[in-house]
């Protein structure tokens, strides 16, 4: 017991520390106690005490098996709980309930605590012959907020729940198959009763779930009965066909004994956002009451999902498409970009515009946090000093107008092989990285055992230096010790040059570009080459291939580059002999000659290898002996019915068989090759026949 003179009205104040654990600052004189003999003095050894534990709340029965009155802690407990160790406690000021006998189901502390909380009850009364009492005409108020429920409250108002627990839930407990009483759902949300989940062996001996291999997880892990928890949501599965309604359950624990499926899988259905993800046992499983709608089989590639184009800003739907071809051909927002949204990944925002399939009632999200945070710091790459620094990669690529998918900076900043991006250094932010000048310059790696003393040994790379040394440390570390000519294993390492970096007027030379002519000039353009470089006047010597010369600074001409490719002389020939049919001066001449024209790069594609023809011919470049590929022998591909596996018809090829359904090829092509699990597209199988295999 505490004093305290600081009351408001000057009165003295004490603090009660109460057996049960509880304090309280009271004014005693106004308050009915009496003096008792502390019970912590009539202890001795043997004595059966039961000890409260202030952060579990709770008390534990035990025996004193030691009395040591000089000790700070004289008293040794030994606690019925196997689990818990033996304790020194100073029983005198910590609080504890004197118990005659052990019992292991219901110990007697509950009666001596009701007798504690009795005792503190009375004592709380007011003396009605006190001053204070006689002069307010009432009792002092006490605040009743900070007073404990007692036991037996505490023990109504959990039977009161319990009983509401019971009554609200009707699932059938996994183990006495009755209606669980106080249920309780584990880790793999199978349900059972508290009492026959706490007393099942398998579960006392290795925590695991009685009807399922999968850990069940600790007693206190159990989860009490929630309606909203997803171990006792309602289920419902649908039909893959139709996306209709076949079967509701109570609950995934009820549906998994009705389908033979761990009521985790189910779970993990409802959950996901895929719906390749959402099957299960033939069945597409939601929460009841979900309003997210799941396709049918097929319906995505057949008869097209009708998609909404949605307002990022107001929510308003602008307009509904067939399908995401529509919306792409309307719109110019790609398809990919389209599916992405309607995926649920990535960004909301898909070309401007928010994406959903019709019926469906979400809204756009937050956009994803970046995967790398780290702030990144922009360099000038000639002087090395700091122009801007930026929060993380994408705000760097999107400040200097770079895809998102674009990994240029991460490399200069992990030194992967690349000196700039955007024509800038970048590092890591905290980093004393410096601009590498000696990145494309042609140099060897010399070692000497003096700092100028001969040459040992000379590597044309750091990978031949690293082998000679015995792979002792990473090829980069030597390039390290040769930049900042480092003494480093025995030796003082060095770069030799061979040739210095071209200057940026040294690697225009050669160039062809065309030339805008001054208003009133019989061309508009002129096309040239640079041919040299005055360093003293600063200008450069353009040829025209009228053959005048010219000399002049970039900037002061308009010009643009022009692709050296596309001043190739290329052939056209025929697909199915070979023979070459006529010659042309460029790409954009043979382009300009067929009817109708095509782009250069088609035809450049084709000279590359890249495409077998365009616009009915083979093209090379002049000086190839390139010839066209012969077609071999193609497959038939077979129509199949989902539900029979009978053939419904057959098509030379896989466009044919996309006109004809209406549908596009690649849905086609991936049922017949297997790829990305695919099964069917626009409502059928599809498989390539075995015909040409049997002839």
């Amino acid at each position: 017991m505490e004093e305290d003179e600081d009351a408001d009205d000057g009165a003295m104040l004490y603090r009660v520390h109460y057996d049960d654990g509880d304090k309280e600052w009271l004014d005693l004189l106004h308050r009915k106690f009496k003096r008792v003999p502390q019970k912590a003095l009539r202890l001795k050894v043997g004595s059966r005490v039961s000890v409260y534990d202030e952060e579990e709340d709770k008390f534990f029965p035990g025996t004193v098996t030691k009395i040591q009155p000089e000790s700070n802690k004289p008293h040794r407990v030994k606690y019925d709980d196997q689990d818990r160790n033996k304790e020194w406690l100073n029983l005198a000021v910590h609080p504890f309930l004197d118990i005659e006998k052990p019992s292991h189901a219901a110990p007697d502390a509950t009666v001596n605590s009701n007798t504690l909380k009795k005792r503190k009850k009375e004592f709380m009364k007011e003396d009605p012959n006190s001053y204070k009492t006689r002069k307010n005409g009432h009792a002092l108020r006490v605040e009743e907020s900070r007073r404990r429920p007692t036991v037996k409250e505490e023990q109504e108002e959990e039977g009161l729940k319990t009983k509401q627990a019971t009554t609200a839930c009707h699932e059938a407990c996994g183990i006495c198959n009755a209606v669980a009483k106080r249920p309780r759902a584990t880790q793999c949300h199978h349900i059972f009763c508290k009492r026959c989940i706490t007393f099942n062996e398998e579960y006392k001996k290795t925590s695991r779930c009685p009807l399922c291999p999968q850990v069940a997880g600790s007693a206190e892990g159990l989860v009490k009965y929630e309606p909203d928890h997803v171990s006792f949501k309602p289920v419902e599965a649908l039909d893959r066909t139709t996306a209709e309604v076949v079967h509701s359950y109570s609950s995934a624990a009820v549906a998994s004994r009705a389908v033979s499926v761990p009521p985790a899988s189910i779970i993990t259905a409802c959950q996901s956002k895929r719906r390749d993800d959402r099957e299960v046992h033939g069945y597409y499983w939601r929460f009841q009451g979900c309003t997210d709608r799941i396709l049918r089989v097929g319906e995505g590639v057949k008869d097209g999902v009708a998609i909404e184009q949605v307002d990022l800003n107001t929510g308003k739907v602008i307009e509904v498409f067939a399908s995401g071809r529509k919306a792409h051909e309307k719109t110019g927002v790609g398809r990919v970009v389209i599916r992405r949204v309607l995926e649920r990944r990535g960004k909301a925002n898909g070309g401007g515009f928010f994406w959903r399939y019709q019926g469906e009632t979400h809204g756009p999200w937050p956009d994803p946090e970046p995967v790398c945070k780290t702030a990144v710091e922009q360099l000038d790459f000639e002087t090395g000093d700091m122009l801007k620094s930026f929060a993380s990669l994408a705000d760097a690529k999107r400040a200097m107008g770079m895809k998102p998918n674009s990994g240029h900076i991460r490399d200069v900043c992990d030194g992967n092989g690349r000196a700039t991006a955007g024509s800038f250094f970048w590092r890591w932010k905290g980093s004393d990285a410096q601009p590498n000048h000696m990145m494309g310059v042609h140099k060897v790696i010399q070692i000497r055992k003096g700092k100028c003393g001969e040459v040992v040994k000379e590597f044309r790379t750091s990978r031949d230096a690293q082998a000679y040394f015995g792979y002792q440390c990473c090829w980069s570390k030597l390039c390290r010790y040769a930049r900042d000519k480092e003494f480093a294993m025995g030796h003082h390492w060095r770069y030799r040059m061979l040739r210095e970096k071209a200057t940026a007027q040294e690697e225009v030379l050669g160039k062809r570009l065309s030339i805008r002519q001054p208003a009133g000039s019989e061309f508009e353009w002129l096309e040239g080459k640079i041919n040299a470089f005055n360093s003293q006047a600063g200008k450069f010597e353009i040829l025209y291939d009228s053959g005048e010369t010219i000399h002049c600074r970039l900037e002061d001409i308009q010009y643009k580059w022009k692709n050296d490719s596309g001043q190739k002389p290329v052939e056209q020939l025929d697909l199915k002999t070979g023979q070459v049919l006529a010659s042309f001066q460029s790409l954009s001449e043979a382009s300009a000659s067929l009817d109708p024209p095509c782009h250069p790069t088609r035809i450049a594609a084709v000279c590359h290898g890249r495409v077998r023809a365009a616009h009915g011919f083979f093209w090379r470049f002049q000086g190839s002996s390139n010839q066209p590929r012969k077609i071999k022998g193609r497959r038939k591909i077979e129509q199949l019915c989902l539900k029979t596996g009978r053939v419904l018809g057959t098509f030379d090829t896989i466009t044919a068989a996309g006109k004809a359904v209406g549908i596009t090829t690649p849905g086609i092509s991936y049922c017949c090759n297997g790829r990305n699990s695919s099964k069917s597209a626009g409502g059928f199988g599809w498989r390539f026949s075995n015909e040409d295999e049997d002839h």
